[in-house]
């Protein structure tokens, strides 16, 4: 864990495209750690450059990655049946209605935001028009995220800069930790399915 966090930090103090890098990566993880945060640590990292194009650069990273989940959630449409395909297609209106608010507040709240993505992506609801209002969403937070870090870093001087890597080790341990907690049942379900069927 401490290498891939030492491989991000890496990227990350490279510059705009090593931050955007970053960010990309860490965002193409389902359920992917805060966005707020990782705008704070880059600022801390990057103390040369502003909080606002550190917000915008990791909010553009974090919609980028996002757009990919939803082009490989709708190409998964061809699995399902069509009785469910027109419960989706039937969904539809109220996404044209409430998709935009939905993934504003979606991007721009503490709560993981692929449930959503996943539901529009499957009533292929309009790229363009739902990631307008994620990346507005998304970037309210992200600088919030630079500002606070950017103030962090000028009150406390260069202690700031050990948080910040801290910070990016402790999320990725966390987000690391929690998936194994959700695979595990699983695991333990297939194995006595198996243990079932032998017997």
């Amino acid at each position: 864990m401490q290498e891939l966090a030492g491989f991000l930090t890496g990227l990350i103090v490279q510059g705009y495209l090593g931050l955007f890098i970053a960010c990309f990566l860490i965002n193409m993880l389902p359920f992917a750690p805060s966005n707020m945060v990782l705008a704070g640590v880059a600022k801390v990292l990057l103390p040369y450059m502003g909080w606002v194009e550190i917000g915008i650069i990791v909010a553009a990273a974090a919609t980028l990655a996002k757009v990919v989940h939803y082009y490989l959630v709708r190409t998964s449409r061809v699995v399902l049946s069509e009785e469910n395909l027109s419960k989706l297609d039937r969904e539809r209106e109220r996404v044209e209605k409430w998709g935009p608010l939905a993934m504003f507040f979606a991007a721009g709240s503490p709560f993981p935001d692929d449930p959503i993505i996943v539901y529009v992506a499957l009533t292929k609801y309009n790229v363009v028009k739902s990631f307008v209002s994620y990346y507005l969403g998304k970037v309210l937070v992200t600088l919030a995220g630079a500002f606070i870090g950017g103030a962090l870093g000028e009150l406390f001087g260069s202690i700031p800069m050990i948080i910040a890597s801290l910070a990016l080790t402790l999320l990725i341990t966390a987000y690391l930790f929690t998936r194994e907690r959700e695979e595990t049942p699983v695991i333990m379900e297939t194995d006595n399915a198996i243990s079932d069927v032998h017997a």
